[in-house]
């Protein structure tokens, strides 16, 4: 998956257009428990990786998400 196909993923999970790779996850208010689940689910399916909570929690833009991924 690429970036592109990333980003319009996570608007669909967060329900946020508005959203981009330098948006701060502490300023996006849909950003909750139920987001990081579908955002593991994400990463289980698209990229066969499973992020572990400590990862995901240390993330600070949805770049940050993005890049433990790869």
């Amino acid at each position: 998956m690429n970036e592109k196909d990333f980003i319009e993923k996570m608007k669909a999970i967060l329900d946020n257009e508005n959203i981009s790779f330098d948006s701060l996850l502490s300023e996006i208010e849909e950003w909750d428990s139920l987001s990081v689940i579908s955002y593991s689910a994400l990463a289980n399916t698209a990229f066969n990786k499973k992020p572990s909570p400590e990862e995901i929690k240390a993330c600070k833009t949805i770049r940050d998400l993005y890049s433990i991924l790869q």
